[in-house]
């Protein structure tokens, strides 16, 4: 039987007198790969930086390899071999692989200088060849010319370099493409083999059942299910843990049932759609009146450029048309776009979408107002209209006065889509729309976009999840280097024709 090497006994964590873990029970084994679960705020952030050190515990015991530690740095986490790659990787760009790996070891770098060179890049080749990578990550190679997926793995040699044989992943996959996932997949079972144990932080569901022995849940702070065997649990069991109701059908009743739209009334019509610099190459396609039209395609196709062609955000070539219920759309206008009735939810809310410091009333009123022209709303109106989104979307907040950056990522994106359900849209575009959100969130979104294409909104996802695009759509089309390279009924759509398409087409 595999050694416990992490046991965690009844943890509790206040902050402020508000409890984040409360008597939270958890172990790793030698060798294992254990997913930790749950919603956004459900506790696992905290439970993970009480296990490097970042934070102490107030109540219970934790044990490393059998003895009991109370960490109260990272540093000391670092010395019985446990390690955090985060989503913010801690890599110098203007460094190599190698002299990454060993800036902070000690003999190699001193006064802005690095020694011994040639026995870094050795050390660097060793490590690599050990997991397999040497074909994939070159130790001279500076760290800003790699792939996301590239530093990810430097990350991790760099703490195994450290002697790290406990790792903890925070949603290492999310802006990976699938054969980044597949690499990155494989160092993770190249080094179990080895013994290293991993904890990974995710919300991806398929990709837990991929490569997890065990899954722990966490909801409102409290262990709803642990150390449970994935092969054992169902998906149905897991996602009701997380999110505490039923999901019948994470894609909603209509994946089982006709998915029906009005084949006759065509609300977008895309013809001979470019851009002025060649992202966007010749794009020809319509979505009808309640149908949900999807986008699949590997990073850089092009989908995105297309999206913000469509919405006047990106500069279109002089024979692109782009027409909303027959009547064409005027080139290079967001203004004019937003008054046709086209919306347009952003791959990146943060920055394209939501005003973070401004309040969830403002943020969700703020198009409206732009489309009239600045007209002014009364505050009871505003706190009106947002209460009434917040309720019908369930947004989870104490007040709409609050700034949009206290909500979590899903709730954030819940605003995103409310502001442009102000307008009352011919057609929302939806861009990534459940990148970083937590099961929970997900499932309320794919019933908002299904509701909308009941009330008659033509519905564009675009979505790099392949789960997710084949399960909300009636048509998807395929897209490579800026092109249109297939398109799929609802009885055709199968992953290997979107992935050959993707590649061949």
């Amino acid at each position: 039987m595999a050694k416990v090497i992490v046991e965690m006994k009844n943890i509790t964590k206040y902050f402020y007198g508000v409890p984040a873990l409360q008597g939270v029970s958890f172990e790793l084994l030698e060798g294992e790969i254990h997913a930790l679960m749950g919603e956004n705020g459900a506790g696992k952030s905290t439970l993970s930086k009480v296990i490097t050190g970042i934070h102490r515990a107030d109540l219970g015991e934790m044990y490393i390899r059998g003895e009991l530690c109370s960490f109260s740095s990272v540093r000391q986490a670092n010395e019985k071999g446990i390690a955090m790659v985060t989503q913010e990787f801690s890599l110098m760009k203007d460094f190599s692989v190698a002299e990454n790996i060993f800036l902070t070891s000690p003999g190699y770098y001193k006064a802005g200088f690095f020694s011994d060179k040639k026995s870094m890049v050795k050390k660097t080749w060793e490590l690599l060849k050990l997991f397999n990578m040497e074909d994939y990550i070159d130790p001279y190679e500076r760290v800003e010319n790699l792939s996301i997926a590239q530093m990810q793995i430097v990350e991790i040699i760099k703490a195994v370099s450290k002697d790290a044989s406990i790792l903890i992943l925070d949603e290492p996959t999310a802006s990976l493409t699938k054969r980044e996932i597949s690499l990155l997949f494989d160092l993770i079972r190249n080094m179990k083999k080895k013994g290293t144990s991993f904890i990974i932080v995710s919300h991806k569901l398929n990709e837990i059942y991929e490569i997890s022995d065990r899954i722990t849940v966490l909801r409102d702070g409290k262990q709803v299910l642990g150390n449970a065997k994935t092969k054992e649990l169902d998906e149905r069991s897991l996602i009701k843990a997380m999110v505490g109701r039923e999901v019948e059908n994470l894609y909603g009743a209509e994946k089982s049932g006709s998915k029906e739209f009005d084949k006759e009334e065509i609300v977008l019509e895309v013809k001979n759609l470019s851009d002025t610099v060649g992202f966007v190459k010749n794009v020809n396609f319509s979505v009808r009146r309640g149908e949900i039209v999807g986008f699949s395609g590997l990073l850089g196709a092009g989908r995105t450029e297309m999206a913000k062609c469509i919405f006047g955000a990106y500069n279109r070539s002089r024979d692109s048309k782009v027409m909303i219920l027959g009547k064409e759309v005027k080139p290079n206008s967001i203004r004019t776009a937003m008054r046709e009735g086209i919306g347009y939810v952003s791959e990146d809310r943060k920055h394209d979408g939501l005003f973070q410091e401004l309040s969830i009333g403002i943020n969700i009123n703020i198009e409206e107002l732009t489309v009239h022209g600045g007209a002014y709303i009364s505050d009871k109106k505003e706190q009106e209209l947002c209460e009434k989104m917040a309720s019908g979307l369930r947004i989870k907040m104490t007040s709409p006065d609050v700034a949009v950056q206290s909500l979590s990522g899903g709730n954030q994106q819940k605003v995103l889509l409310a502001k442009w359900l102000m307008l009352k849209p011919k057609l929302l575009i939806v861009d990534e729309p459940t990148r970083g959100v937590d099961i929970g969130a997900k499932a309320d979104i794919y019933q908002i976009l299904y509701d909308l294409a009941k009330e008659g909104v033509g519905v564009v996802v675009i979505s790099s999840e392949m789960p997710e695009v084949m399960g909300l759509c009636n048509t998807i089309y395929v897209m490579r280097e800026g092109r249109i390279t297939g398109s799929l009924s609802a009885s055709e759509i199968s992953e290997e024709r979107i992935g050959y398409f993707s590649t061949m087409g």
